[in-house]
């Protein structure tokens, strides 16, 4: 996928999880990271580091579940 794809495509995940509950955001980010761990060579311990890391550097949760949905897209496609 093009760099500009993938940015563009993250800010539009982005703003659509901006509309979801904390909930509801903590809840996917759970389910994306076990799907992601599952199908990447990416492990659960080595995305928690990462989502850790992410929320100490300001992102939100929102911007986090994109990055996830965008690592689970690109080993889907």
């Amino acid at each position: 996928m093009l760099k500009e794809m993938k940015n563009r495509f993250t800010k539009y995940l982005t703003a659509q999880y901006e509309n979801l509950s904390d909930k509801d955001l903590t809840f996917r980010i759970k389910e994306t990271t076990k799907r992601v761990a599952q199908n990447t060579a990416f492990s659960k311990q080595v995305l928690d580091e990462v989502t850790t890391e992410m929320v100490q550097e300001g992102f939100s949760k929102a911007q986090i579940l994109a990055h996830l949905s965008m690592l689970d897209l690109e080993e889907r496609t």
